[in-house]
């Protein structure tokens, strides 16, 4: 029997009976919803924690400390609490960062350093991060701007500022009661004359006026989200320039700050070419006794505290489909026991124990296939519905449905219905002829 007949006997035979196929793919239907629904519930979810974690800054940039440093995130988020311990110190220099340049999946590489200074722009002022990187591997490190540009190998004296530095700015001299009523300064950063001064009493009484503030030239603006909208970034020879003006100016007030030795550095940033290499970068960087954190970790492990609830959603769907699965065994064990003589007749007339298998498995695929392109199809609209009613009351619990999830819903559901027919088509094959026959 060519795959054709089997395909057309088997079509007819389901035809037959019309109202059964029709309660037996609706199984099927509602199992394969709800187990795409509920699949597609924790997918969105972790995209939905996926795009919050970047809003703190890149997931391919791993954050790198000097081991015994206890470093953490500093501008973008808390740290893991797993950090790599060695015997012994290992300095966090130029020779490092070229070990790190070596690893597979590297792209770049940048020290960092930072410290809190006050931004000037005319009588208006406001705190901000100021972080030294190397410019040539600002956009690498996944800094973006909305106005100008980011820094280049060129930059020497450039500066990139966060819209949120700028949109907090205040007059010093003005009491806080003052400042709420009073109009939001408008400062054009990019052409209004910009300083910078790391004495925090500036535009007070208790300015030093032994500090002079350093004029900067403003090359872009970061947009108004997450961490570095509140973060100025600058040419790392810039940077430390201003450092030991500042050092030398806190010796003379008497005050001391744990500085690195020349040439070695508290953080640097590692940028991976590859989301999926991060963990394993990270990995080969501890290994070589370094403190080593990034993004992904926060991702992990909010995805581990949700793992429970997505397992639970995924056997909710599952018990669905096994139910559907025990339908179509149902239908397929009636219709043996309906169609006895006509099995036997088939066997009289020639056909082969593989052909009644196969027309038996064949009827069985037809209404796993059915249930599963009907089930996606509605599964696709309920998608539609949580994400609207989801919008609507502010929750992050979203559906999203990749293409792979609707094909393997169609594939998963014919293979259930083709294992559920497999038992009553090896019945069909054991059924005697002539008793088949003399059945009424």
């Amino acid at each position: 029997m060519s795959i054709r007949d089997l395909m057309m006997m088997a079509g007819r035979n389901l035809w037959k009976r019309k109202l059964r196929t029709f309660l037996t793919v609706l199984g099927v239907v509602i199992g394969t919803t709800s187990i795409v629904v509920m699949i597609s519930i924790g997918i969105g979810m972790n995209e939905g924690f996926k795009k919050q974690i970047e809003e703190w800054g890149s997931l391919q940039v791993i954050d790198v400390y000097a081991s015994g440093s206890g470093g953490g995130y500093v501008m973008m988020a808390p740290a893991s609490s797993s950090s790599s311990k060695s015997k012994k110190d290992v300095p966090l220099d130029n020779a490092a960062i070229e070990k790190f340049k070596a690893i597979e999946h590297v792209e770049a590489v940048s020290p960092i350093l930072q410290s809190s200074m006050i931004l000037v722009s005319g009588k208006y002022v406001n705190y901000a991060n100021v972080i030294g990187i190397d410019p040539a591997a600002m956009e690498a490190l996944g800094y973006k701007v909305e106005e100008g540009r980011v820094l280049n190998g060129e930059d020497k004296d450039g500066l990139v500022i966060g819209r949120g530095v700028i949109e907090s700015m205040y007059n010093p001299k003005m009491s806080w009661q003052m400042q709420a009523q009073a109009t939001p300064p408008e400062i054009d950063a990019m052409n209004d004359k910009i300083m910078l001064t790391y004495d925090w009493n500036y535009g007070t009484k208790g300015q030093d006026k032994s500090i002079k503030p350093i004029k900067v030239n403003v090359v872009g603006v970061m947009p108004n989200n997450g961490s570095n909208s509140y973060s100025v970034i600058m040419p790392m020879q810039q940077m430390q320039k201003i450092m030991k003006d500042m050092e030398a100016w806190q010796k003379k007030q008497g005050s001391t700050s744990e500085t690195k030795k020349k040439g070695q550095y508290n953080q640097v940033s590692v940028k991976v070419d590859d989301i999926n290499e991060v963990q394993n970068v990270q990995q080969q960087i501890k290994d070589m006794g370094f403190q080593a954190s990034s993004l992904t970790d926060q991702l992990e492990s909010m995805k581990e505290t949700t793992k429970m609830l997505r397992m639970v959603l995924g056997a909710i769907g599952a018990i669905s489909l096994i139910v559907a699965a025990i339908g179509i065994t149902n239908t397929m064990v009636m219709a043996i026991y309906e169609r006895t003589r006509e099995i036997g007749v088939m066997k009289v007339i020639g056909a082969s124990l593989r052909d009644i298998k196969l027309l038996f498995l064949t009827e069985a695929a037809f209404i796993g296939f059915a249930g599963g392109i009907a089930g996606s199809l509605i599964s696709f609209v309920m998608s539609k519905v949580v994400n609207v009613i989801a919008m609507q009351q502010g929750s992050d619990m979203t559906s999203l449905i990749p293409i792979w999830l609707y094909l393997s819903a169609i594939g998963f559901a014919t293979v259930i219905g083709i294992l559920s027919g497999y038992l009553p088509a090896k019945r069909a094959m054991k059924l005697s002829a002539l008793a088949a026959i003399k059945t009424e």
